[in-house]
């Protein structure tokens, strides 16, 4: 796909855009390892276990806004797709999870608009993880901005289960066979259970 001939006059708006979306997942990731390293100093342990970020595709922006009904402009991107910078942090326990949101909570850098908990209301799939709509401040050389991004934060244990229903989606081209399907809500129930299991050794162990 040629971007320019594609957005015509809109092109510098929507590379702009993208930039933006740039920086924001650079200055996430940069105040999370501030906050990692914070903690390290202070505690001797930190619950993020390690970050991952990554970019919405064009293709898959365009295929996004056109199933939301939205005109292809930079400002129905801006307002309405809340997703395309996306920053990934992974704890070794369910606790830290909601350490770790209490903590963005108190920040005077981010803004969260929306949680979205499917720890606690998992997805029919099995999915489990907690979801931020956020807004964070990026400092330009003239100005300051607020940019969209998503935040979600999930055990190794979530994640990897995640990970691994993603590559068995894309292996049968989003038609996973029904046994499979309830074989994958049976193993995110047991990856569940080892997150709880993990958490009580970890309560056993301090309370020593």
């Amino acid at each position: 796909m040629d971007i320019e001939e594609f957005f015509g006059e809109q092109f510098h708006q929507w590379r702009e855009r993208f930039r933006y979306y740039e920086m924001a997942i650079t200055e996430l990731e940069s105040d999370l390892g501030i906050i990692d390293l914070d903690w390290q100093t202070r505690l001797g342990y930190s619950p993020i276990e390690h970050v991952k970020t990554r970019m919405k595709t064009l293709p898959s922006i365009i295929r996004k806004m056109n199933q939301k009904g939205l005109p292809l402009e930079v400002e129905a991107l801006w307002d309405n797709i809340s997703d395309v910078a996306g920053v990934r942090i992974v704890t070794s326990f369910r606790d830290d999870i909601y350490a770790i949101l209490d903590h963005l909570k108190k920040r005077d850098d981010l803004e969260i608009d929306e949680i979205k908990d499917y720890i606690q209301h998992p997805k029919p799939s099995g999915y489990r993880s907690l979801h931020l709509i956020v807004r964070t401040k990026v400092y330009l050389a003239e100005r300051v901005i607020w940019v969209p991004a998503e935040i979600q934060i999930r055990t190794l244990a979530m994640d990897f289960w995640a990970a691994t229903e993603h590559k068995l989606h894309y292996k049968y081209q989003h038609v996973v066979p029904e046994a499979s399907k309830l074989e994958l809500i049976e193993a995110a129930k047991m990856a569940d259970a080892l997150d709880t299991q993990m958490g009580r050794i970890r309560e056993q162990i301090l309370k020593k």
